[in-house]
């Protein structure tokens, strides 16, 4: 019995997450957002960042299999180096630059919903970019108040509303995307989404990026390494807490009145070797 218990915990944690910050802020005073900073900054610390800092054991293993040698020192030259000439486009070339991060994010979302990460069929690939697509337009959509705030005039001008037909296309693309052998990740996912509408956007993002998507990438960073997850987050720790001071040093060099547009830039530093690696290299092994 406490066995199930815990693979239920497991397989809803997103919801579970979701929830109980729900519960949490209708308790409190919901207009202060210190607690918003603080549920942010603890989810993306122990669960957010971690899911892509471990990169470089996926890629260990794999040049080990393979019979070839593995240099963390040139690994980690490579994964700066993009990072680098990834925030030069943010600087030159904000609005490419931005198209680029959501169509990642848009195809990495929808990829991770599934556990059975199969390549090349047409039909899979419109899937996952229609699941994608699904949950990010819905997560945009029902925090478009905020999103305006957050893009201000730094990209193009944002129309005033957006259409109320919306939500439903977002619906049905999450819809579309659902796969039998994946029920469990798509209900949690599909559950925090819907909780998520309750909540600020900086939270919502949260609980859907940290607590579903980096949540199902670690279990199966875990599997394919044969770690369980607390052995993971502990040789991820080191690598967690460098991606940490990289953020805070990024932020502190730009503006303090637009933090969240920042963080959202940041972010997408971070998801561009990471998105490269995860499809390149570890999803063709």
């Amino acid at each position: 019995m406490e066995k199930f218990y815990q693979v239920q915990i497991k397989r809803f944690f997103g919801s579970i997450v979701t929830i109980g910050y729900c519960g949490f802020r209708f308790l409190v005073e919901p207009s202060n957002p210190y607690f918003d900073y603080a549920f942010t900054f603890i989810f993306m610390f122990l669960l957010g960042i971690p899911h892509g800092a471990g990169d470089h054991l996926l890629i260990q293993k794999q040049k080990k299999d393979q019979g070839l040698s593995f240099s963390l020192l040139r690994f980690m030259g490579s994964y700066l180096a993009v990072m680098l000439l990834y925030g030069l486009m943010w600087y030159y070339f904000p609005k490419i630059s931005f198209v680029i991060f959501i169509l990642i994010s848009i195809f990495h979302f929808g990829e991770f919903e599934n556990e059975e990460l199969e390549n090349g069929a047409i039909q899979v690939f419109c899937q996952k970019m229609s699941l994608g697509l699904g949950i990010l337009g819905w997560i945009i959509y029902f925090h478009y108040d905020e999103v305006k705030v957050v893009l201000g005039d730094w990209l193009w001008a944002l129309p005033a509303a957006l259409p109320i037909y919306y939500p439903y296309l977002f619906l049905l693309g999450i819809l579309l995307g659902f796969r039998r052998k994946s029920m469990y990740r798509y209900l949690n996912t599909l559950i925090t989404l819907i909780l998520s509408c309750f909540l600020p956007l900086l939270p919502a993002f949260v609980c859907y990026f940290a607590c579903c998507h980096a949540v199902y990438s670690l279990s199966d960073m875990s599997e394919h390494l044969q770690l369980n997850i607390k052995s993971l987050l502990a040789k991820l720790l080191p690598f967690s807490v460098l991606a940490f001071f990289m953020g805070f040093f990024f932020l502190k060099m730009n503006s303090n009145t637009d933090v969240i547009y920042y963080f959202f830039i940041f972010l997408s530093l971070l998801t561009m070797p990471h998105f490269w690696l995860m499809h390149q290299n570890v999803k063709k092994n």
